[in-house]
């Protein structure tokens, strides 16, 4: 039976990528092809995959509660645009609490980039 994997990370409608800190050669359509990607490997080795798009610091916690919300992940994969660009930590930081109290026996896993989100659930499973 497979396991159960939650990607989380920033919506990359949010992101302006014109930004000095924003990753460079990064786009919207590239994150999402790379997020859909680790989505369909996770799916055809037999897991349940879903992937959740923060909007800001704001609503992180309430998203990631009605996410948490009667479902249960093996693994929880945070994305390196909330950990790693500056104007996110206040959200990152959100949604970290967020996690350890609300889903405190998930194994967390950390992407380097979109397309390795299903490499990071992996290293968990």
């Amino acid at each position: 039976m497979g396991k159960s994997i939650l990607i989380i990370g920033e919506d990359p409608a949010e992101i302006d990528f014109d930004a000095p800190d924003a990753p460079k050669n990064m786009s919207a359509a590239r994150i999402m092809d790379g997020l859909n990607g680790s989505l369909a490997r996770l799916e055809a080795a037999g897991h349940a995959a879903a992937l959740l798009l923060t909007k800001d610091a704001e609503t992180v916690e309430a998203q990631v509660s009605a996410a948490l919300a009667g479902a249960s992940y093996d693994v929880i994969v945070v994305g390196a645009g909330l950990r790693t660009l500056p104007p996110m930590a206040l959200q990152f930081e959100r949604l970290m609490n967020v996690l350890h109290e609300r889903a405190p026996r998930a194994r967390l896993a950390f992407n380097s980039q979109p397309g390795d989100s299903d490499v990071a659930a992996m290293r968990w499973l």
